[in-house]
């Protein structure tokens, strides 16, 4: 008798301290959100500087310059030309 008493006291507090964790974590994922959200809609955030010193913000719309392959190309072919190579032919041309 004693036994099954206290088989349900031990099961009632696991339960209870179960829910107490659950409604603890929904609290705190409800709050997060809701307050990034906010704090970030306030500021536009700095994310960097540029070559003027300027600052660079988040909602900027940043384009990187586009690059030019050839000079990397011309680059390859006096390397390939000084080491007394010969360029390689490539598989659908040869």
């Amino acid at each position: 008798m004693t036994l099954a008493v206290v088989i349900i006291i031990v099961l009632l507090a696991v339960l209870g301290f179960g829910y107490l964790i659950f409604r603890m974590m929904r609290k705190s994922q409800e709050a997060v959100p809701e307050a990034t959200d906010a704090n970030d809609a306030k500021h536009d955030l700095v994310v960097g500087t540029d070559e003027q010193g300027r600052e660079i913000h988040a909602s900027e719309d940043l384009r990187q310059p586009t690059r030019d392959a050839a000079g990397f190309e011309s680059l390859l072919q006096d390397e390939i030309h000084d080491q007394g190579r010969e360029e390689p032919v490539a598989p659908d041309e040869g």
